[in-house]
């Protein structure tokens, strides 16, 4: 197995006394090595493997900027710091600053207040304490930011918006609790008149729409915010602040990207099976014991020769055929079937690609969903299971070691093992469709 760590688990600790993160950070490194997952905002918005220890990416984080920035986010002074040398950075901060100059009324009709309940009114004199129509935008932001502030930082304050929210919807209408799976539909009895998918839909604006990191993760605050699921406590409810439910919610993030998300915490176990099922994703949730007690039967499945020419044999035979196609420009005939379990607790599918002369067995792994990558350490772990099974491989080179295949000519080959009449090779291979690791298996017909 691959244990992997993320931004979540660093985020959980930029406010822990250093000697206590750091003897964390080297417990978790004992475990996850290098295998780190993170999310990029900024370039191509993408969630993608790295090689770095948690040390190693905690140190490269700078929480005290971050906290400098929650402290007073909208000090263009200082987000756009470094770049007035630029003409670009320059020409920026002017486009930005002539936004927030705006007065309100130029973008939208002065809200209606008087025709506000007393309890909505007094929820929008706490959000913006000195609102007037007159306010500029960037005067009305920053009016409003340290209420924002406090539902981040407070758990009191936001338990006191969840009970505002809950005042105008009744939550029995659409609950978790009550309705199952079946809240999504049910979700449109609330005000919103909507399901919970299309009203997560309309908080993402215009291109945004489509980005799952987006969607799981604002579904995943909103489970608990608007009453689908309501985490209790022998007090009662749970209390929590608005950044601990953000962090929770990437958790339940970075763990899609994997088989399995192993936590105790049952609120999360909750929510984020309620948000792998709603949106369609493959990882299994399981608590530490369910974890290790599952270590017998992985260990079970563990090839050894015998087993792995028996069962590939088996599933020749048996296997669930997915699909078949004839390559009309060599004339070989590929078919593809579902494995009746995971070779080495990896490869899922066998392709039969049949010549005149070949007959080769492809063995890869598919994963339905965003996660459809093998991550470079998977390659190592591959590679020494071969070798536990069939020997020293032709060039007798051992264990694996990151980087090797770059002296070869080819980019996407890794290892070969040759015998009397069947040669093994453990390439890589990218598709419309993933990248993938694949175990040929090359048959010469005598």
């Amino acid at each position: 197995m691959l244990f992997t760590y993320s931004d979540a688990h660093l985020h959980d600790l930029r406010n822990t006394p250093t000697s206590y993160a750091d003897a964390d950070l080297l417990l978790m490194g004992e475990y996850v090595k290098d295998n780190y997952f993170m999310h990029d905002f900024i370039k191509d918005k993408r969630t993608g493997p790295y090689l770095a220890t948690p040390i190693e990416s905690f140190k490269s984080k700078d929480y005290a900027k971050y906290n400098q920035v929650l402290d007073d986010p909208f000090n263009l002074d200082r987000l756009f710091e470094g770049m007035d040398d630029f003409p670009a950075g320059e020409l920026l901060k002017g486009m930005v600053k002539s936004i927030f100059d705006l007065p309100l009324m130029a973008l939208k009709n002065e809200a209606q207040t008087q025709q506000l309940s007393a309890e909505h009114k007094e929820m929008m004199t706490k959000m913006s304490p000195n609102y007037n129509a007159s306010m500029t935008l960037g005067e009305f932001i920053n009016d409003m930011w340290p209420y924002s502030k406090s539902l981040l930082k407070d758990k009191r304050q936001l338990a006191e918006f969840r009970k505002y929210i809950r005042s105008y919807m009744d939550a029995d209408d659409y609950s978790f609790e009550k309705w199952g799976l079946g809240f999504n539909e049910k979700f449109k009895n609330s005000p919103f008149g909507k399901s919970f998918l299309e009203m997560i839909g309309d908080t993402i604006s215009g291109k945004e729409k489509d980005d799952l990191y987006k969607r799981v993760t604002q579904a995943y605050t909103m489970l608990e915010l608007y009453g689908v699921t309501k985490e209790r406590t022998k007090k009662g409810s749970k209390q929590f602040n608005m950044e601990s439910l953000n962090t929770d919610g990437t958790h339940t993030w970075y763990a899609s990207f994997s088989d399995y998300f192993v936590t105790n915490d049952r609120g999360l176990q909750v929510k984020s099976a309620i948000i792998y099922q709603l949106f369609g994703l493959p990882t299994r949730i399981l608590s530490l014991s369910d974890f290790i007690n599952s270590k017998s039967l992985l260990l079970g499945q563990e090839e050894t020769s015998e087993k792995f020419t028996a069962s590939l044999s088996y599933d020749l035979q048996h296997s669930l055929q997915l699909n078949e196609k004839k390559d009309l420009t060599n004339g070989n005939t590929i078919t593809t079937y579902k494995t009746t379990y995971p070779y080495f607790n990896y490869f899922n599918r066998i392709q039969i690609v049949q010549s005149k002369d070949i007959t080769s067995y492809v063995l890869y792994c598919e994963r339905k969903s965003h996660a459809n990558f093998y991550m470079y350490r998977e390659i190592e772990l591959i590679v020494n299971k071969l070798i536990a099974v069939l020997g020293l491989d032709g060039d007798q080179r051992g264990k694996y070691h990151l980087g090797e295949d770059e002296n070869y000519d080819s980019a996407d080959f890794i290892r070969k093992w040759d015998f009397t009449n069947l040669k093994f090779t453990l390439l890589t291979s990218s598709k419309s469709w993933g990248n993938f690791l694949c175990l040929c298996l090359d048959m010469k017909l005598s």
